[in-house]
C-alpha cells in the first residue's frame, strides 16, 4: 500500500493549523472599539446639542444688536433735530419777550428736563408745550434703547465666549472620534479577513482530509484476470455526477462552494463617510433674520463627503455664505446641497455624473462657517423644489 499521499496531506494540515493570522483582530477588540466610539457619539451629541442652542441664541442676540443701533440711531437724529427746534424757538421768544424767563424754560428742558418748565405752562402755547414733551419723551426713549443695547451687547459677549469653549471642546473630540471612526473600519476589515483566511483554512484542511482519504483508498490494488466492457451511463444534474456501471450507481457530490457577491450600493448613503454629529436644527435662527434650512454635520476637518445619490454634479460654486459648496441630483430627481467644503474631490466638475457613496469633497470651514468648527451644511430638495427638512433622511442614512 502507498502510504505518501496520506503523509503529505497529513503535512498539509499541520502546515495549514500552524501557521497563525497576522495581526489578527478578535471580535473583542471590535467591541471594544465600538464602545469606545458609541461613548464619544454621545459625548459629541451633547456638545452639538449646546452648540447649536449657543448659536441660534448668538444669531438673536446679533438681530437684537443690529435692531437697537438701529433705532437708537433714528432716536439720536431725532433728539437732535428737536432740541434744534427747541434753541430756534428759545431764540425767537428770547427776541418777542423783555426778560428771559420764558427762554429759559427752554434751556430746562434741553440740560434737565421740563419739570421746571411745565410748571410755567400757562406762559407757553400748545405747540410749545408738545415740542417740550417731545423733547423729554424722545430723551427717555433713547436713553432706554442705549440700556438695552447694553445689556444685550453684554450676553452675547457671555454668548460668543460660550461658543468658543464649546467649540473648540467639541472640535478636539470630533478628531478624536474620527480616529476612532477609521481605526473601528480598519478593525472590522481585519476581523473580515481573518474569518475569511480562517474559512479558507478551514476548506484547505477539509480538501486535504478528503485527498487523504482518497489516497488511501486507492493505495490498495485488487489483482483482476479479466476486463470486461460494461456499458456505463452518465447523468449531470446541478453540479452532481452519477455513473450507472453494470447495475451500480455511485453518485459523487462537487465540492460545496459559497460565492460573495460584491456589496451593492443601497440607494442613498450617509454624506459623511465618516464620524458625524448632527441634531435638527431645522428652522432655528441664524443671522440676518434667516432660518435654517438644513442640518449641520459636524465632524473633523478633511472628513470625506460622498454622493448621498447617484447621479449628477449640477453645479459647483467658491464663494458666498456657502462657500465651497456642491448641488448634487441624483436619479429620482431630488436635489442635494452640500455647503462649506474644504475642497472638492480631485477632478469633479460640473456635469459629472457620480456614483452613491462616491467621493466628492471634504469637510470644512468655508464660507460663513466659524473656523473653529468643521461642518457640512447639508440641504434637501425633493423633485428640486423648495427645502424639506433633511433630519429625517440623514438620521436614517448615517445614524
Amino acid at each position: 500500500m502507498k502510504t505518501w499521499p496520506r503523509i503529505f496531506a497529513a503535512l498539509i494540515v499541520v502546515a495549514l493549523v500552524a501557521v497563525p493570522a497576522v495581526g489578527q483582530v478578535t471580535p473583542e477588540d471590535v467591541a471594544e472599539a465600538e464602545a469606545e466610539l458609541a461613548a464619544l457619539r454621545a459625548e459629541t451629541d451633547q456638545l452639538a446639542v449646546q452648540y447649536e442652542a449657543a448659536v441660534a441664541r448668538s444669531a438673536q442676540l446679533e438681530d437684537q444688536v443690529t435692531g437697537l443701533e438701529s433705532a437708537a440711531q433714528d432716536s439720536q437724529i431725532r433728539l437732535a433735530v428737536t432740541r434744534q427746534l427747541v434753541r430756534e424757538r428759545a431764540v425767537e421768544m428770547y427776541m418777542e419777550s423783555s426778560t428771559s424767563q420764558i427762554s429759559s424754560l427752554f434751556a430746562e428742558g434741553l440740560e434737565g428736563g421740563i419739570e421746571v418748565a411745565l410748571g410755567y405752562l400757562g406762559e407757553l402755547g400748545s405747540s410749545d408745550t408738545e415740542l417740550l414733551r417731545d423733547l423729554e419723551v424722545i430723551k427717555t426713549e433713547y436713553q432706554r434703547q442705549l440700556d438695552q443695547l447694553s445689556a444685550v451687547q453684554a450676553e452675547q459677549e457671555t454668548v460668543v465666549a460660550e461658543l468658543d469653549r464649546v467649540g473648540a471642546q467639541l472640535s478636539a473630540r470630533l478628531e478624536v472620534a474620527q480616529d476612532t471612526y477609521v481605526a473601528l473600519v480598519a478593525q472590522r476589515a481585519a476581523e473580515e479577513r481573518a474569518r475569511a483566511e480562517a474559512e479558507a483554512r478551514r476548506r484547505a484542511e477539509e480538501a486535504a482530509r478528503r485527498a487523504a482519504e482518497e489516497a488511501a483508498t486507492t493505495s490498495t490494488s485488487v489483482p483482476t484476470t479479466t476486463s470486461t466492457s460494461v456499458p456505463t451511463t452518465t447523468t449531470t444534474v446541478a453540479g452532481e455526477t452519477t455513473t450507472t456501471v453494470a447495475g451500480e450507481t455511485t453518485t459523487t457530490v462537487a465540492e460545496e462552494t459559497t460565492t460573495t457577491a460584491s456589496p451593492q450600493p443601497s440607494g442613498r448613503h450617509c454624506p459623511v463617510d465618516g464620524f458625524t454629529s448632527f441634531t435638527d436644527t431645522w428652522g432655528a435662527p441664524r443671522s440676518g433674520g434667516r432660518s435654517h434650512q438644513g442640518v449641520d454635520m459636524l465632524g473633523a476637518r478633511w472628513t470625506p463627503l460622498v454622493a448621498a445619490e447617484s447621479g449628477t454634479i449640477l453645479r459647483l460654486r467658491s464663494g458666498g455664505l456657502g462657500g465651497i459648496s456642491i448641488w448634487l441630483k441624483g436619479t429620482s430627481g431630488d436635489q442635494f446641497y452640500y455647503a462649506h467644503l474644504e475642497a472638492w474631490a480631485e477632478g469633479l466638475g460640473a456635469g459629472q455624473v457620480v456614483q452613491v457613496g462616491e467621493l466628492i469633497g471634504y469637510m470644512g470651514t468655508s464660507g460663513n462657517a466659524p473656523d473653529y468648527i468643521p461642518h457640512l451644511h447639508f440641504e434637501y430638495h425633493p423633485g428640486g423644489g423648495v427645502a424639506t427638512n433633511p433630519y429625517p433622511l440623514v438620521k436614517g442614512l448615517c445614524g
